[in-house]
Formats: structure tokens, C-alpha cells, sequence
């Protein structure tokens, strides 16, 4: 309990007081967590497991979430949120996670792993460096934030991603994919049950002014994480009705549906097309919409390619159209986010 409350009060000093005012940085000490053991393969696939290896950096930036709304953060690797993490199934994942900020941070990643590397227990301090090693999996949708404590804290104040990993021997379907990290913020209270801002992928409304392009009968896939703490999201595509895979899941069964709820921590994974071209808008139903939460999609004709933007493309029928590259370059430039101090 002692040791809690250290930590809890660390963690609100940390979101009051400027880094530089807490403490400076010098070399840094590694530790490294037990390895799990090696990444099997399932009986009716004889490859070898892929080694994949991230790094994570925690560190304290001032982001832009709005035109001219700069507010305080705790990030992985300079962004809210952090890079989306991309797997396929039984991938042997190396994480080396990095603390550059005055506080105990640590990664948790949802999915299937050992209590070793659950990014709980073992608090990374200051200056430390932590080696996490998972085998990835399930397939789906699904994420990773801090969990130091308060935990709400930390994921409030920026320190989460998507994590997405795709299966290993059923491919899916070709689809233009999108990532939407729906998370909340307040800059007046942190804390607040109702906040004042419900972004996406950490900017305002950023899909309003950026709006995603596909073509008409495309298929659309959406990986759609709710990091909040408090409240359902009921994420809704006009002028559609689509098919939600529970909990992000793979494993379980779709569902036609018009509105997809997803609970605070959870994940729905979305397939969609539109039979008619135009405008339409994304979001979040309620008061959500209003406060940052909504997007649009322009539905057309099959357009010239461009690989470098956001721009639809004719419809790939052998593999699927990433976006999560366009995304979080968006992102970046949008958030003013300065990666070079990372180094």
C-alpha cells in the first residue's frame, strides 16, 4: 500500500511539473525480462517464426490535439497515440521499451502472454530500459498502454497504441484497412469522468478536414480500440449497415450491425462497403460527436493511384491496402510532433 501510494503520487507530480524540472537523464540501465519460450506454429503450417522487434519510448512532449490547443503528454515515442504495432500471428515480438521521463512507466500489451512480460508487475523507473518478449496473438484488433499506477492516469494523459495482428493461416480478405483509437481528454481536469475532447487517433475531428477515401463496393476494414476509461463508444458508419467482429477477435463470429459498441479496454473490428458514392460521415453516437469524435469517408469511382496519400485506388484483389502509414504520418504533422527528440 506504502508502495502504491508512492507511486500514485509520483504519477500526479509527474502530470503537474515539467520534466525538466524534475530531474535530468543519464545512461541508462537495461534489464532484461525472461524470454518466453519460442514462438510455435500451428500443425498445419511448417514456417518458421518471424522475429518482429519495436522500440518504445516513453517520454514527456506538448502535442497539438486541435488547431492551436497544445496540451501536456505522456507518449510513447513522441505521438498520442503511440505507433501502431503490426504482428501476424505466432511472431516472436521483442519489445525494448525505453524510460525517458522522471516517473515508473511500463507497456502492457493485450493478448496472450506470460506474467513477466505483462508490463505490470516490474515498474520501469527512470533512465531504465526493459526488454519484453511475447509470442503474438490472437488475431484481431487489440492494444498496448501503460500500467503504472494510477493506470487511468497514465492512459488519460497519452501513453497507449493500437496493436493489430493479423492470422497466420487464414488471410484475410483484401480490404483497404484503417486504425481509429478512440481515447479521451481534459485539459482542465484529467480526471474528469466527462471530458472535454473524444479524439481520434489523438487529433480533433482530424478525419473532417483528412477525410478517408475509398472506392464504391470496396471493402473497408477498420480496427477500432476504445482506450478510454469510463465510458461505451457506439462507433457508427452512415449510410451502411456492416459486420462487427466482437472484441476485435477474429475467432468470433461476425455480426451485421448498424452501431458497434465498444467498451472501455475493448475492440471491435470492422468490415464495411458503400454501394453509393459520396460523403459520408464516421463517429461515435452521443455527445462524443461533438467533442472531437467525428470523421468523414468519401466514397467514389475508382481513381488514379497514389500510394503516398490517402487517395482511394483502384480495388486490390490479391492483398489488402494498408493506410496505417498515412495515418500516422497525419497524425505526426498534426500533432506537431518532433520524433528527433526520441534520439
Amino acid at each position: 500500500m506504502i508502495l502504491c501510494g508512492i507511486l500514485i503520487a509520483a504519477g500526479i507530480l509527474g502530470a503537474l511539473i515539467p520534466f525538466s524540472g524534475i530531474v535530468g537523464l543519464d545512461n541508462h540501465r537495461e534489464i532484461k525480462g525472461p524470454t518466453e519460450a519460442e514462438a510455435t506454429t500451428s500443425s498445419n503450417s511448417t514456417t518458421t517464426p518471424t522475429r518482429k522487434e519495436y522500440t518504445l519510448i516513453a517520454q514527456d512532449a506538448e502535442l497539438e490535439i486541435a488547431p492551436g490547443k497544445v496540451v501536456k503528454t505522456w507518449t510513447f515515442n513522441g505521438t498520442m497515440p503511440g505507433p501502431p504495432l503490426i504482428f501476424t500471428e505466432g511472431d516472436n515480438v521483442t519489445v525494448k521499451f525505453i524510460n525517458k521521463t522522471p516517473i515508473p512507466h511500463t507497456v502492457h500489451m493485450h493478448g496472450n502472454h506470460d506474467a513477466v512480460n505483462d508490463g505490470v508487475h516490474h515498474q520501469i523507473m527512470p533512465n531504465e530500459t526493459y526488454l519484453y518478449n511475447i509470442t503474438a496473438g490472437p488475431a484481431g484488433a487489440l492494444m498496448y498502454h501503460c500500467h503504472a499506477y494510477p493506470t487511468s492516469l497514465h492512459i488519460r494523459m497519452g501513453m497507449y497504441g493500437a496493436m493489430i495482428v493479423y492470422p497466420k493461416d487464414n488471410p484475410l480478405p483484401p480490404a483497404r484497412e484503417f486504425v481509429m483509437v478512440l481515447s479521451e481528454y481534459d485539459d482542465d481536469n484529467i480526471m474528469k469522468f466527462e471530458t472535454q475532447y473524444y479524439p481520434i487517433n489523438g487529433y480533433l475531428d482530424q478525419y473532417v478536414q483528412n477525410p478517408i477515401q475509398v472506392n464504391r463496393d470496396e471493402l473497408v476494414r477498420l480496427y477500432v480500440i476504445n482506450i478510454g476509461t469510463t465510458i461505451p463508444y457506439q462507433f457508427h458508419l452512415h449510410s451502411t449497415i456492416f459486420k462487427a467482429y466482437p472484441s476485435g477477435l477474429l475467432s468470433n463470429e461476425p455480426i451485421d450491425v448498424q452501431t458497434a459498441p465498444v467498451g472501455p479496454g475493448d475492440a471491435t473490428l470492422i468490415e464495411a462497403k458503400w454501394k453509393y458514392p459520396g460523403t459520408y460521415l464516421f463517429h461515435s453516437h452521443g455527445f462524443l460527436e461533438e467533442r472531437g469524435n467525428m470523421g468523414q469517408i468519401v466514397v467514389t469511382e475508382n481513381i488514379n493511384e497514389d500510394t503516398t496519400s490517402n487517395q482511394a485506388v483502384p480495388g486490390n484483389e490479391t492483398t489488402s491496402t494498408s493506410m496505417f502509414d498515412w495515418q500516422y504520418e497525419l497524425q505526426k504533422k498534426l500533432q506537431k510532433s518532433n520524433n528527433n527528440q526520441l534520439q
